[in-house]
């Protein structure tokens, strides 16, 4: 293993300046082009601490090509307008994205536009060379909360066997877990998502300074991936354990995030530790690889590049522009319009305890009533907005049933409810929340399950994708633009009373008209 000298490697002598010149034009004309959703993506990286990241992707990608700029200088920079198949295709992705509001296309279109730069105005050989620089610009993608409840029943899991292993009583309740010193819940925050992207991110680059065999990559990348999902349960359950042992002088309110990052930083050392004892190379080591002397070649297609390059990414925001939805006014009250005859409105206390707000702060009408007949009492709750935008969106990820003070989320998923003439579908997004009241005789929990549908388009459904195909049709064709989130809700105290709860929600839905138009 030897460190390559750069004096050994031969230079045209002329700086090629102008193919970085033509470069960072098209990377000004892509931010303009799209600059909503760059400003969402930094928007996100800065408030949201699990993509804090994304601010280093760049710089990073930067440092790892600098730091072969010596090779950088031996190729010929020539543009290759054969990538603009690969822009035009993010450039649709980005405008699918955009049309039917769908952030994650957007974001993924705009970082592969900026990978799609790189050969359209350095070139196919500088591309194939800087690979993964390239490549590892998809850190930018602020992408990875879907695995959160995954992560959070995997963490409750793996902590309450550990528990019960240890000797420990324990009662669980969704994501609550109780132990006879207190009450934990397994909250968003204490996934591991955070450190698991974190953990990623630094393995990926790690991989490249020191490996050349794909199995090494392959082996540290996964363990880069089950190393800190098994870490963080342990660390879920020593904080149990130590906060319990201690009669909750350790390890609880500030102290349980400073020893969970504490413990992280540990692990990620130890396993960067280990990984560095399997290296193929010192990370110093630029591991420029050998090229072939070429006959300079005359820079054709610059001037074409720039052109066919800019129209491929302003075409798509023009497109976007021109079939901007307009807003539709909505009516005074929507959610009287839906009450059934029969249906009496109670009146809600907002200063109870178990008082129920779902958080919808995006819309620009919600209401909520809570409606009895005979046995039965159900919350029916309606959220409205005018026109989908950025930020006020029906599937906006800050849209909540759960306000996570009073009621906190421990199951999402579908379930199916006999619907009547309503016109909405059986399957249901179902929200399992719980509520609780510690007290000296010890912890009172209460349960709602919350079922819901979108209506947008035309369509009512409970399918985030047809939803989003109906805001994308309905775009295109001009149609109405106005959305809607409803929602009946249901309380019970003892788990053997859900079913109850499930038969007072569709006694409910089947005395209601059709929904079908429900913002006609």
């Amino acid at each position: 293993m030897t460190t390559t000298d750069y004096s050994e490697i031969s230079s045209p002598g002329k700086t090629q300046t102008s193919p970085f010149v033509r470069f960072a034009i098209m990377v000004v004309v892509l931010c303009v082009a799209q600059f909503e959703t760059l400003a969402s993506m930094i928007d996100i990286w800065w408030h949201t601490t699990t993509y804090n990241h994304g601010f280093l992707v760049a710089p990073v990608s930067a440092y790892l090509v600098w730091r072969r700029r010596a090779e950088v200088a031996t190729l010929m920079l020539i543009p290759a307008l054969s990538a603009l198949v690969p822009l035009a295709g993010f450039a649709t992705l980005w405008f699918v994205g955009e049309i039917a509001g769908i952030n994650l296309l957007r974001h993924v279109g705009f970082v592969g536009a900026l990978m799609s730069l790189v050969p359209l105005c350095l070139g196919w050989d500088f591309a194939q060379r800087f690979r993964f620089s390239i490549l590892f610009l998809a850190f930018m993608v602020p992408f990875g909360d879907f695995a959160i409840p995954a992560l959070q029943e995997l963490t409750a899991d793996v902590s309450v066997w550990f528990l019960q292993l240890s000797g420990v009583s324990v009662y669980r309740e969704g994501l609550m877990i109780e132990l006879s010193s207190g009450l934990w819940e397994v909250a968003e925050a204490c996934a591991g998502i955070r450190f698991l992207i974190a953990n990623i991110f630094v393995a990926f680059v790690f991989a490249y300074l020191s490996y050349d065999k794909a199995w090494k990559w392959a082996l540290f990348l996964t363990l880069a991936v089950v190393i800190p999902v098994l870490a963080n349960c342990i660390r879920a359950y020593g904080i149990m354990m130590l906060a319990h042992m201690t009669d909750n002088a350790l390890a609880v309110g500030v102290d349980h995030l400073v020893y969970g990052w504490v413990f992280f930083s540990f692990v990620m050392l130890l396993m960067l530790w280990v990984g560095g004892r399997f290296a193929d190379r010192v990370i110093e080591d630029p591991a420029i690889k050998p090229h072939n002397d070429r006959a300079p070649v005359l820079q054709q297609g610059t001037l074409a590049a720039l052109i066919a390059g800019s129209l491929v990414l302003t075409g798509g925001p023009a497109v976007a522009a021109l079939t901007d939805p307009v807003a539709e006014p909505l009516p005074q009250e929507i959610i009287t319009r839906i009450v059934p005859a029969g249906w009496q409105i109670l009146p809600v206390d907002a200063e109870a305890i178990d008082h129920w707000a779902p958080r919808f702060d995006t819309a620009d009408k919600a209401e909520r009533l809570r409606l009895t007949r005979g046995v039965h009492e159900v919350d029916l709750f309606v959220a409205a907005w005018t026109h989908e935008r950025e930020g006020a969106e029906a599937l906006h990820w800050s849209n909540r049933f759960d306000d996570d003070e009073i009621w906190k989320r421990s199951n999402l998923g579908t379930t199916t409810l006999q619907t009547g003439n309503t016109g909405l579908p059986a399957m249901a997004r179902r929200d399992e929340l719980t509520h609780y009241v510690m007290s000296e005789t010890g912890t009172t929990f209460s349960s709602r399950i919350v079922a819901s549908w979108v209506s947008a388009g035309g369509v009512l459904t409970a399918d985030p994708k047809a939803t989003k195909m109906a805001q994308l049709r309905t775009r295109l064709m001009g149609g109405a633009s106005a959305t809607a989130v409803i929602a009946v809700s249901a309380q019970y105290d003892k788990q053997e009373d859900r079913d109850q709860a499930i038969a007072a929600m569709e006694a409910l839905l089947a005395d209601m008209d059709s929904l079908t138009g429900l913002l006609d």
